[in-house]
C-alpha cells in the first residue's frame, strides 16, 4: 500500500468532511443521509487508501451501520429525558427490526462485493425515488 501524499490526504479529508456535512443536513431535513451519503464516501475513501477491492464495500456498509449503535443510544436517552419515547410503538415493530437485522447481516456476509454494490445502488435509487414521489407529504 502506497503512502498518501499531503495533497491526497487533504483531498480525502475535504471529501469526507463535505460528505459528513451533507449526510447530517439530509438526516436533519429528510430523515435519511447517513448510509445513503456516507457509504459512497467511505467507499471512495477506502479506494483512495488502496484497500482491497474485495472488502471495500463491506467495510463501507459495516462502518456506516456501526455508527448507528452509539447514535441510537444517545438519541434514545435524549428523547427519554423529554418523555418523548413511545415504547408501546417500539415494541409493536421490534420483531421487524430483528428480522431486518438478521436478513441484512445475512446479505452483507454472503454477497460478494459487486453484488453488494449493486444491491446498495438499487436500494439508494428506490429511497431517492420514494422521497421524490412522496411530494410535500
Amino acid at each position: 500500500m502506497e503512502i498518501l501524499n499531503y495533497d491526497g490526504l487533504a483531498n480525502l479529508l475535504i471529501v469526507l468532511a463535505i460528505a459528513a456535512a451533507v449526510a447530517g443536513f439530509m438526516a436533519g431535513l429528510l430523515g435519511v443521509g447517513g448510509g445513503i451519503i456516507m457509504v459512497p464516501a467511505l467507499y471512495y475513501a477506502f479506494t483512495v487508501l488502496d484497500f482491497d477491492i474485495v472488502t471495500r464495500m463491506h467495510l463501507s456498509v459495516g462502518t456506516s451501520l456501526a455508527i448507528i449503535i452509539p447514535t441510537s443510544i444517545i438519541s434514545t436517552k435524549t428523547h427519554m429525558e423529554y418523555d418523548a419515547v413511545d415504547f408501546k410503538m417500539v415494541k409493536s415493530f421490534g420483531i421487524f427490526i430483528l428480522l431486518g437485522v438478521i436478513s441484512g447481516t445475512f446479505l452483507a456476509v454472503n454477497l460478494k462485493t459487486p453484488a453488494l454494490v449493486l444491491f446498495f445502488s438499487i436500494f439508494a435509487f428506490i429511497v431517492g425515488l420514494f422521497l421524490f414521489l412522496r411530494g410535500k407529504n
